[in-house]
C-alpha cells in the first residue's frame, strides 16, 4: 500500500475506537439511571466529551494518508482510548458498583470480536496483485486480418477497459486523440474517418509544402517527407505502387507526426505536433505493431471489413525483418499482466514505462521532450507551485509537492503561460498508484525533485 493511500488497519480501529467510546457513554449513562446518588451531569459530561472527542478524532484520521495515521494513532489516539478505560475504571471504582467485570477484561472482550472482524473484513475486501511489467507482444503463428486489425486496436486502447477510465494501450494515442463521430474534444484530430482523409491528404497543396516540404527531411524525427522509399528500412513498406498512398500517409503521421500538422492542432503557427514519434522511446513499436495500426484505422469505420486495408499480414510481409516475433502457440492461456515498475529498474527504463516522456519534457532522460504537459523542473517550479494562492493540495515541500503530483494529478493544475491557460486537466493518467511500488515511487520522486532547467537555457 502507498504512503498516500488509507491504510485500512487503522482506518477500520480508529471507526471501532469512536464505537467503543459510544458504547462508554452508554453504559455510564444506563448506571447513572439505575443508581441513586451518582452526578449523572458530571459523569455523563466527562464521558460524552470523550465520545464526541473520538468521533472527531476518526474523522480526522479520514482526512489524513497513510504514514500520518500512523503518527496521529500512536501519537495520541491510542492514549486518549487508554484515558478512556482508565477515567472509565475510576467511575466503577468511586462509585462503589460491584458484580461488574473489569473494564480491562470488557475491553478485552471487546478487541478479540473487532480483530476477527476485521480479519473477516480484509479476507472479504478483493485482493489486487502486483505483476510484473508485460511481456513484449508476440505474433503466434498466422494471423488473419482481422485478427491483425484487432492487434492494431489493442495497441491503441489496451486489452482491457476498466470502468470509469479512459482505455489506453501501448500506443497512448487516446491520451489525446477521439475517434467516434462528432466528438472533437480531443487535443489531436479526430480520427474517425482517417482511412478515407489519408488519401485526400496526400493531394493538398498544403501537404507538399507545410510544415516541410516533400523530398525535405523532418529534423525531429529524421523522415523524408512524402518518400515511402526513404522510410527507415525497418519501417518501409515492401511492394505496392510507386506512388506516395494513403497507407504511407497514415506511417508517415504515426513516424513523422510533424511532416504534416493538421490545422488548428499544432503549435507555432501549426509547424510542430505536440505528438511524439511512437517508434521511439518510450512507446517503441515495431515494424509489425506500426502495421497493426496501421491496419485498424483503415478498417475501423467499416466492421468486419477488410477491402481497404494495404498493409500486409506479418507471415506474408517481406520487410519483416524481426520486428515482432514469430512463433508457435506453446497452449498456454498467460495473459498480459498489467504495468508495474517495481523500482529494480533504472529511472529511464521507469520513466519509459510509465510513458512520461509522452507528455512531459524531462532533463536527463533521453527522448523525453513531450509538449502535452508542462516541463518537468521541479526543483524551481515545485516550491514556487506551493506559494501559488490557487494550490489546494497539501504539499509543504518539493518531495510532497511531486508525490503529490503523480498520484493525485488533479489536485494542482499547471497554468501554461505560453498557451495562456491551464494545462487541460484530465489528461494524465490518476492509475500510477496502482503501477508503482513504494520503492519506485520514492525513486521517482526523488529523480524528478532535482530536475531543473539545462545550463543556459
Amino acid at each position: 500500500m502507498l504512503p498516500e493511500q488509507h491504510d485500512i488497519l487503522f482506518s477500520f480501529l480508529s471507526i471501532m475506537f469512536a464505537v467503543f467510546a459510544l458504547y462508554v457513554f452508554g453504559n455510564v449513562i444506563q448506571h447513572c439511571r439505575e443508581r441513586e446518588g451518582i452526578n449523572s451531569t458530571l459523569w455523563g459530561g466527562i464521558f460524552g466529551a470523550m465520545a464526541i472527542t473520538c468521533f472527531l478524532m476518526t474523522v480526522h484520521m479520514f482526512s489524513l494518508v497513510q504514514g500520518d495515521q500512523l503518527v496521529f494513532f500512536f501519537s495520541t489516539y491510542l492514549w486518549t482510548i487508554l484515558f478512556i478505560l482508565l477515567v472509565w475504571g475510576v467511575f466503577f471504582k468511586s462509585n462503589k458498583i460491584e458484580r461488574q467485570s473489569a473494564p480491562i477484561i470488557r475491553a478485552f472482550f471487546f478487541y478479540t470480536t473487532i480483530s476477527v472482524l476485521l480479519a473477516g473484513y480484509t479476507n472479504w475486501l478483493p485482493q489486487q496483485r502486483s505483476d510484473p511489467p508485460p511481456k513484449e507482444a508476440a505474433v503466434v503463428g498466422d494471423m488473419t486480418m482481422e485478427e491483425f486489425a484487432e492487434m492494431g486496436r489493442v495497441i491503441i486502447f489496451g486489452a482491457k477497459q476498466v470502468a470509469g477510465q479512459k482505455s489506453i494501450g501501448k500506443g497512448q494515442c487516446p491520451l489525446c486523440h477521439t475517434f467516434d463521430p462528432g466528438d472533437h474534444m480531443g487535443r489531436c484530430p479526430n480520427l474517425f474517418g482517417v482511412e478515407k482523409r489519408s488519401h485526400d491528404r496526400v493531394k493538398e497543396d498544403r501537404y507538399a509544402t507545410s510544415p516541410v516540404a516533400v523530398g525535405e527531411v523532418e529534423p525531429a524525427s529524421g523522415i523524408v517527407k512524402g518518400k515511402h522509399d526513404e522510410v527507415p528500412e525497418e519501417y518501409r513498406r515492401a511492394g505496392g505502387p510507386d506512388e506516395f498512398i494513403g497507407e504511407d500517409y497514415l506511417r508517415e503521421s504515426l513516424m513523422c507526426p510533424t511532416c504534416y500538422v493538421v490545422k488548428g492542432f499544432g503549435k507555432a503557427n501549426d509547424t510542430k505536433s505536440p505528438m511524439p514519434v511512437i517508434v521511439k522511446p518510450p512507446i517503441s513499436l515495431s515494424r509489425v505493431e506500426v502495421n497493426a495500426v496501421v491496419a485498424y484505422l483503415q478498417s475501423k469505420d467499416t466492421p468486419g471489413e477488410f477491402a481497404s486495408v494495404t498493409v500486409p499480414l506479418p507471415q506474408d510481409d517481406a520487410g519483416n525483418t524481426g520486428g515482432a516475433v514469430v512463433e508457435e502457440d506453446s497452449g498456454g492461456d498467460e495473459e498480459e499482466g498489467p504495468v508495474f515498475v517495481t523500482g529494480n529498474e533504472d529511472i529511464q527504463t521507469m520513466i519509459n514505462t510509465l510513458g512520461c516522456p509522452l507528455c512531459h519534457t524531462i532533463p536527463g532522460v533521453e527522448g523525453a521532450v513531450g509538449e502535452l504537459g508542462p516541463k518537468l523542473h521541479e526543483k524551481i517550479n515545485a516550491p514556487e507551485r506551493i506559494k501559488d494562492p490557487n494550490y489546494k493540495g497539501k504539499a509543504t515541500n518539493t518531495k510532497e509537492y511531486v508525490k503529490e503530483s503523480i498520484l493525485c494529478p488533479g489536485c494542482y493544475v499547471v497554468f501554461n503561460e505560453e498557451a495562456g491557460e491551464s494545462y487541460p486537466d484530465g489528461l494524465m493518467p490518476t492509475t500510477f498508484g496502482e503501477q508503482l511500488s513504494v520503492r519506485a515511487l520514492d525513486k521517482l520522486v526523488d529523480f524528478i525533485s532535482q530536475t531543473e532547467p539545462p545550463a543556459g537555457s
